[in-house]
């Protein structure tokens, strides 16, 4: 989540100010012999004073909960929903689960849910919000699941890295875990449980492990949650039977509670998947009553009536009730949501001269200053995938500079605002060529006025001029110039350009306003992975080898269960290469070819990065590789895979960038633009 500050911040609920309900007076008189008609009603602040003497004062005091409401477009990407309002509710909820035997997902279907209304706040500008909730409520939510075996992972909406845990993909925590490592081996299997767009996100930031990598590289694509969108429960035609009305006095006989309370169950009304538990058996319908919670519903004027509208109403378990640290909340309006084009846009403050000083939320520093962020000249960014001194990936340090391309679209982001000038247009050349100017649309800009709504899309007029927007017009995001939507490998040049509008709407452009060029290296290519070579011999009886077909269905015909060599041969290239990696395995419990590397039956000794390779300089673009495996004597038939993963160098200038010192959070590794193609042998 972003965590830049906001230049129209949200409102948050006052401490202060709370009111105790109910619920939270009945759970003070449970820890006090204060009843709870004499707390309820009234706030915490006046009561407090009354209650320390009986119960510890640090449940007295308010815990931040915080979060950010977003709308996922048709690509996958989060954009935020601003100025919306969020409404917390304290609920208690029991409902009816079903856990197939077969499966590893549980469903819950609501029969009775109890709600207070605990707080309202606002999102600002980037869809953020925080509100303040009790700590003695936190305390209880908290406690509830831990007296219960099961309850605190199981009442909480998994993340990829709770499902890949539970399908061992990746193993269980230890007490003193390792980084996680997202090989190839790792994303191959977790393709399989989760969507595409997430798949695409792990394996930009699935660089070797290394010291001093950055925990945040992993841990953000690994922390979203595994089911952004809600899937419907599976139900078996048994499963309907049993919920039918004529039958549900037996489902309540069986799970132990009065038939009259499954009057209200709603089949067409599941929440999950959730990740059943496996600690114990879990029968395939149980009843679980009175939860505690913190649910939302989240409103917003999406149609600039003045009136808010539902955009995202009562999930279940948002909140990660963590005995260490509570995080951050998602909550995924609906369609109807009004969503800002980005949070990824840096506010530049008040604007100065005009000038083009983001790419993104990338800093371009243009003139005579020097940038430790970007070479003015080549176009190339200075610190994301940097070189690797001995090209081994984890083992070697990087150096600098880097000399990495920008790719997918992105915004130019600076300042606009000149004295006399009513509009701009953004110059653009590829590779010195001639002159013509971006024309794409950006918005919606928004803003509140008087409690409706606004919006703002910017069109440039004579497919070139766009409308300056003033910062103190109030709009936000601020700052965005234009939309890059390139590709290919180019150097692109733009720079600003203003007009004055005459009263018959013309645009005259004004002598000597433009800005200096600004260079952007762009690179969208993936890399090319050439398979030269796939051979085999058995080298106990024979040296010589035996061709295997590159391209079509490659099967060795073992002689017993004799030990088998692989040759592999490829040629990995782009035009900014970052890395490579060759992956073997095997499938099920079938043991991967394992690299030689010790020159045995006379075969070459491997290097150390023979397999993995990290570019180590700007010119190193092409790397060709002969690799030999072997599968020991014994090894089951079956389909073994070598999996190639390569990536080039160019980077996203995206993402909000944390820390005091932003040159340093830049110097990541990630990799938009990749390849991972395959060669499947058959054993015999």
């Amino acid at each position: 989540m972003p965590d830049h500050p906001a230049r129209f911040p949200g409102l948050s609920n006052d401490p202060a100010t709370h009111v105790l309900t109910a619920r939270q007076a009945a759970r003070l008189a449970a820890l006090a012999p204060v009843p709870a008609a004499n707390l309820a009603g009234k706030k915490l602040a006046d009561v407090a004073a009354s209650l320390r003497p009986y119960i510890d004062p640090k449940l007295l005091v308010f815990r931040k909960i915080c979060g950010q409401v977003v709308k996922t477009d048709a690509a996958g990407k989060d954009l935020p929903v601003p100025f919306a309002t969020v409404t917390a509710y304290d609920i208690d909820l029991a409902f009816l689960a079903w856990s197939p035997t077969d499966s590893l997902y549980s469903w819950f279907f609501p029969f009775r849910v109890r709600r207070e209304k605990l707080a309202t706040v606002t999102t600002d500008e980037c869809g953020r919000f925080c509100l303040w909730v009790p700590r003695f409520d936190v305390d209880y939510y908290l406690r509830w699941r831990l007296e219960r075996r099961c309850y605190l992972t199981w009442l909480r909406k998994p993340s990829i890295e709770d499902l890949l845990r539970a399908r061992e993909v990746i193993p269980h925590p230890q007490p003193d875990p390792g980084p996680i490592r997202l090989d190839e081996r790792v994303l191959n299997h977790a393709a399989r449980l989760i969507d595409p767009a997430a798949i695409n996100r792990l394996r930009e930031v699935a660089t070797v492990a290394r010291p001093g990598a950055l925990n945040v590289e992993a841990t953000a694509p690994m922390a979203r949650a595994a089911f952004p969108i809600a899937a419907r429960p599976p139900l078996t035609d048994e499963a309907r039977a049993t919920l039918g009305p004529a039958t549900r006095a037996k489902l309540a006989a069986r799970i132990g509670v009065p038939a009259e309370v499954l009057a209200k169950l709603d089949p067409h009304h599941g929440f999950g998947p959730f990740l059943r538990c496996i600690d114990v058996p879990v029968p395939q319908w149980s009843a679980v009553l009175d939860v505690p919670d913190l649910s939302f519903e989240v409103t917003q004027d999406v149609n600039a009536d003045g009136v808010q509208e539902v955009i995202y109403s009562e999930g279940l378990f948002e909140v990660r009730w963590d005995a260490t640290s509570i995080g951050d909340v998602t909550l995924r309006a609906n369609a109807s949501a009004l969503a800002g084009p980005s949070c990824d846009i840096p506010d530049v403050g008040p604007c100065g001269e005009p000038a083009i000083l983001f790419a993104s939320n990338y800093p371009l520093q243009v003139g005579s200053i020097p940038s430790v962020y970007h070479d003015g000249s080549s176009g190339y960014a200075l610190l994301p995938n940097r070189p690797d001194a001995n090209g081994v990936p984890g083992e070697g340090a990087r150096t600098e500079p880097a000399q990495a391309p920008f790719t997918e679209p992105f915004y130019l982001v600076g300042c606009a605002e000149r004295p006399g000038a009513t509009h701009y247009r953004v110059y653009h050349q590829i590779d010195g060529g001639s002159a013509t100017f971006l024309n794409g649309s950006y918005g919606p800009l928004m803003k509140l006025v008087g409690g409706t709504l606004q919006q703002l899309v910017i069109s440039p007029v004579e497919g070139q001029w766009y409308r300056i927007v003033p910062r103190s017009e109030g709009w936000t995001p601020v700052g965005i110039l234009a939309p890059v939507l390139e590709g290919g490998d180019h150097l692109h040049t733009f720079k600003l350009e203003f007009g004055a509008a005459a009263p018959g709407g013309a645009i005259t452009a004004i002598p000597g306003s433009q800005t200096p060029p600004v260079n952007l290296k762009i690179d969208a290519t993936p890399p090319t992975v050439e398979f030269l070579a796939l051979q085999w011999r058995h080298p106990d009886t024979s040296l010589a080898w035996q061709p295997l077909p590159v391209a079509d269905c490659a099967v060795i015909t073992r002689q017993g269960t004799a030990r088998v060599q692989i040759r592999l041969a490829l040629r990995i290239s782009a035009d900014h290469l970052r890395d490579f990696a060759v992956t073997p395995q095997g499938c099920g419990p079938m043991v991967a070819p394992q690299l030689i590397t010790d020159g045995r039956n006379g075969l070459p000794v491997a290097a150390a990065d023979a397999a993995a390779h990290w570019h180590t300089s700007a010119s190193d673009n092409v790397q060709t590789r002969e690799l030999y495996y072997e599968l020991p004597a014994g090894s089951p038939a079956g389909c073994y895979h070598f999996l190639v993963f390569a990536a080039t160098r160019a980077f996203r200038p995206t993402g909000v960038v944390s820390g005091p010192d932003p040159a340093v959070a830049w110097r990541i590794d990630t990799a938009p633009v990749y390849v991972y193609p395959r060669i499947t042998v058959a054993l015999q």
